[in-house]
């Protein structure tokens, strides 16, 4: 399926031949059964050559619409290539203008251009143990399929001829994972390694004649960007410990996924009520698990400095705060109860805004415990820290009659809909720093109070 070569016709020495696989589609429209496509693997430095990426240009005469194609975002490809490279990129800009200028830089008047390209100096990367991506979609004009007579009816080749000014290809989806792997062969090449990438590509033939409006590429782009959506976060993030098996983690992201999943499986008073939407695990109204593993992830580099190292020890920190919260909330449900029948509709003392909230006062919490020389997680501990925390609640004005604020009122006081995870933070961090009531100041005046403490409480923390 993979195979390339240079055709040995007698009328060109420029007769590509690509070994492909034939797929039907009975689902196909009436009008497009008629049309060929193809799956194979096509060398990506090749490809860069025979698609030259245009930009494109909106507009409203359908006529004047050559292509589809959005005009690049060279962070994203960037991005891409580190992935692939499992490297961040130095000096990124220039590297960019190094591989690319040649093809790109002639086309910087056109709309939707932009050279050299705007992008940070170093251009990190997502950590895989397999880094690669899913097909991308072209469309080409002046190929044909030719089957193999040897071969099963699936395979074929697809043949054309580079150097015919008729050939034309254009690409419907992946321009951005098509040059994020052109730059990451390029750069291990200028770096002296022989190597090459094939991507897995599926392509069409003759969708769309030459030169006019490309209507069934736009469809097609349209039904895999927009009407095709993507799962949600929280099960993907359920997913990640399974898919890396018994190595343990790379970074602090991975790590927060461990302990999310035990959080919401093992240890704490959110066991069964995390939410992963889509496969109607956990309860309405309690935080997702993808909104948690990113606040855990933030409360890890505070656990690491004074040495709760483990994964066991993290998680158990972890669920003994949320423990102290929910009690001195006056809000803590049982959880067995909590998943028969829901949380009570005026509790938002389990809202995923609350929850990441308070997990945000971990360093304070660590500094409390510290300053009256508690040891992490006994019984001692989880007393004072439960009066600490509903202490802060009454400065804050979160409680009435000992019970944290109903729905109506936590949305009164602004703490739903746009900035209310700001201002609801910086109430809980200006309370956490004073033994006076704050909850007559202004919202500038929290957050000024607020900042001031999360210093106080950096520096205490750069002492551990």
């Amino acid at each position: 399926m993979t195979k390339q070569r240079r055709g040995t016709d007698a009328t060109s020495h420029s007769v590509r031949r690509i070994s492909v696989i034939v797929p039907k589609n009975p689902f196909a429209t009436a009008e497009l059964q008629g049309k060929q496509h193809c799956m194979c693997a096509m060398d990506v430095v090749s490809l860069l050559g025979w698609w030259p990426g245009k930009a494109h240009t909106p507009h409203r005469n359908a006529q004047k619409v050559k292509n589809i194609q959005r005009s690049l975002d060279w962070k994203r490809v960037a991005q891409i290539a580190a992935y692939l490279l499992q490297d961040e990129i130095i000096g990124a800009p220039e590297k960019l203008d190094q591989v690319f200028s040649e093809i790109y830089e002639p086309k910087k008047t056109e709309p939707g251009r932009q050279w050299p390209p705007k992008v940070p100096k170093v251009v990190g990367y997502q950590r895989s143990a397999f880094p690669t991506f899913s097909n991308v979609l072209i469309h080409v004009n002046g190929a044909k399929i030719e089957a193999i007579a040897a071969a099963p009816n699936a395979a074929a080749e697809l043949v054309f001829d580079d150097a015919n000014p008729d050939l034309n290809f254009s690409v419907i989806d992946g321009q951005h994972r098509i040059n994020g792997a052109y730059l990451a062969v390029r750069l291990l090449q200028i770096r002296g390694q022989s190597v090459n990438w094939e991507i897995p590509a599926e392509i069409f033939l003759d969708l769309d004649e030459p030169n006019s409006p490309p209507k069934h590429q736009a469809q097609i782009f349209i039904d895999v960007n927009f009407y095709q959506k993507k799962v949600d976060k929280s099960l993907v993030a359920d997913l990640y410990p399974t898919a890396r098996g018994p190595r343990g983690p790379l970074d602090n992201r991975e790590r927060a996924q461990d302990i999310g999943r035990r959080l919401m499986l093992d240890v704490g008073p959110l066991v069964g009520l995390i939410q992963i939407p889509g496969i109607r695990f956990g309860i309405k109204d309690v935080v997702t698990l993808s909104t948690l593993n990113a606040a855990i992830e933030d409360t890890l580099d505070s656990l690491y400095l004074v040495g709760i190292n483990s994964l066991e020890a993290q998680s158990e920190f972890l669920a003994f705060c949320l423990d102290a919260w929910l009690e001195a909330s006056g809000r803590f449900e049982d959880p067995k109860v909590a998943r028969k029948q829901g949380l009570s509709e005026q509790n938002v003392a389990y809202q995923g805004r609350v929850i990441v909230s308070v997990l945000t006062l971990v360093p304070a919490v660590i500094v409390e415990l510290k300053d009256n020389k508690l040891g992490f997680g006994a019984d001692k501990a989880r007393t004072h820290l439960t009066k600490w925390l509903s202490d802060l609640s009454k400065r804050a004005g979160l409680l009435k009659n000992g019970v944290f604020l109903e729905k109506a009122d936590f949305k009164e006081r602004q703490y739903l809909g746009t900035g209310g995870v700001g201002r609801f933070r910086d109430v809980l961090w200006a309370a956490a720093g004073t033994n006076r009531s704050v909850k007559d100041l202004d919202n500038e005046e929290m957050a000024a109070h607020a900042q001031k403490y999360k210093n106080k409480i950096n520096f205490l923390m750069r002492q551990f």
